[in-house]
């Protein structure tokens, strides 16, 4: 198989034998007639497995006539032949029904073929994604994010990874209709899945910079200096769920920006790409009869857009991603059904940080009624201004307090962590953790101490102005403790220094 090592003379028909475990061979058959895919590290041509004609055991690959194989056309695989110095990630999830084999020192991946087609950056040239439903194009995405989640969390066969190179031409998407019987009315249903292909760019989710590498119009910034993360593969998803939503070509401005300046340099382009954003001309106008009103797609488009915000601080957590689109999902089950959707509603407002809800009494409503463990899940996806806004209506609830008191206060004893072992915490970081637990104890007693008057000082003069609010409430709470069990009126003097009579213990 000496031709292998030309691109240009990889037209002969080749053999390729796969030894299992149990010592048996598996024969695969390519004549390279068609090309599944192209890039800079490996090509990719449909195959088949097969049987010889003959007795003969064969070991090693080499070139074969296809007369002298059966091929099995019900049997087909995808033959990924690596160009020299390249090789699978050593981070990628390994299939079952995949094989790595060396072929005169080139890596041959013979993997499952996975039937379906792929996302084109041309409106045009998707008319599969033009005939879905926006619950299908809802249920396509909501898959998308559940294997992701898979991979970045449940790999069992080794550490959570990234995709690292998620692209239109790396997804597949195969719809699937159901056989009509006579039983059957209305429109006929499809059954989709989805499916990853090219995990050749997988790396370990670390804090460290790891080997750039990716399609610059999936870009996220942070990848400019090798950080890669959950939320880095979801940036990357977002144009893809623009042209699933009807886009016309999220990349449109982006690519004319690059004719333009054909000499520009990769990782300025990049920089150009986060500042021109994508394009969402066209967003949801091909959908008719179960479109949903105005402001769900306004809701769901600048849901997308946040995701694929220029800096990753601005960017909603992996669990608010999951959060939103199966609660989006969910709402349209329910919506078509003609059933109670506010529920999903208020799941999705909270998850896309729109605050709307909070000035709606009947949303209050329905979240101080949810389950506890759904409570606390909310808030914890929630900004800190929301939290504070809730937290001011929120003090008949005992459940609900304490998850915002926590959930406000630890990311900053956090922040305020110091840099290193050796270094003391601050005195800031001391109050606001005797502060927490305080609260969480109900310790009045502790909080009010003459001896702790130094700490208390801290939290009336050094506490950050975002959290100003929050700190008076919780020692409003405090207070009220103490007078409900000493039956007092007022907070006793000898427990608090002149400034704190007038701050602390104010009405």
């Amino acid at each position: 198989m000496g031709d292998i090592q030309s691109n240009k003379d990889v037209s002969s028909p080749r053999l390729f034998p796969v030894l299992q475990q149990d010592g048996t061979i598996l024969y695969f058959f390519s004549d390279f007639s068609e090309m599944l895919g192209q890039g800079a590290s490996a090509d990719v041509y449909k195959g088949y497995q097969c049987n010889l004609k003959t007795s003969q055991k064969i070991t090693n690959p080499l070139s074969i006539g296809k007369d002298d194989v059966i091929v099995q056309e019900n049997k087909p695989v995808a033959i990924k032949i690596y160009k020299p110095g390249h090789a699978p990630s050593p981070y990628r999830i390994t299939q079952p029904a995949s094989s790595l084999i060396e072929v005169e020192g080139r890596a041959v991946l013979i993997m499952k073929f996975i039937e379906g087609f792929h996302i084109n950056p041309d409106s045009d040239d998707n008319p599969q994604l033009k005939q879905l439903t926006f619950f299908q194009a809802v249920d396509t995405i909501w898959q998308l994010i559940v294997a992701l989640n898979q991979l970045h969390y449940n790999n069992t066969s080794g550490p959570s990874i990234v995709h690292g190179d998620i692209k239109g031409t790396n997804v597949k998407i195969k719809l699937i209709k159901e056989e009509k019987t006579s039983e059957s009315h209305g429109p006929v249903k499809v059954k989709i899945e989805v499916a990853y292909l090219d995990d050749d760019y997988s790396k370990p989710i670390l804090a460290m910079p790891q080997i750039i590498q990716g399609t610059p119009e999936h870009f996220a910034q942070e990848l400019l200096d090798g950080y890669y993360s959950e939320v880095s593969d979801f940036y990357a998803l977002g144009p893809l769920m623009l042209s699933i939503l009807g886009a016309k070509n999220p990349f449109k401005d982006m690519l004319a920006f690059r004719d333009a300046n054909p000499s520009i340099d990769s990782r300025l382009l990049i920089r150009h790409y986060a500042q021109i954003g994508y394009n969402t001309e066209g967003l949801f106008s091909h959908f008719t009869n179960d479109k949903p009103n105005t402001f769900i797609c306004q809701l769901l488009k600048a849901f997308i857009l946040k995701m694929v915000a220029r800096e990753k601080a601005q960017r909603p957590s992996p669990d608010a991603v999951l959060e939103f689109f199966t609660a989006l999902r969910q709402w349209c089950l329910y919506s078509h059904r003609k059933e109670e959707t506010n529920f999903h509603l208020l799941r999705m407002m909270i998850a896309a940080n729109n605050s709307l809800w909070l000035c709606d009494k009947a949303m209050q409503q329905l979240f101080f009624s949810l389950d506890e463990n759904l409570q606390h899940r909310l808030v914890g996806l929630m900004s800190q201004e929301e939290r504070h806004h809730l937290y001011s209506f929120s003090k008949a609830n005992n459940t609900v307090l304490n998850d915002l008191v926590k959930l406000c206060l630890r990311p900053l004893i956090e922040a305020r962590q110091a840099p290193s072992f050796f270094t003391p915490p601050t005195l800031t970081q001391k109050a606001l953790k005797w502060l927490l637990l305080c609260f969480e104890k109900r310790d009045w007693q502790a909080f009010f101490s003459p001896q702790q008057y130094e700490l208390r000082e801290v939290l009336n003069s050094s506490i950050p102005h975002e959290i100003e609010p929050l700190i008076t409430n919780v020692v409003e709470e405090l207070k009220k403790e103490m007078l409900q069990a000493k039956n007092l009126e007022t907070v006793p003097y000898f427990c608090l220094g002149e400034n704190e009579t007038k701050q602390l213990g104010r009405n």
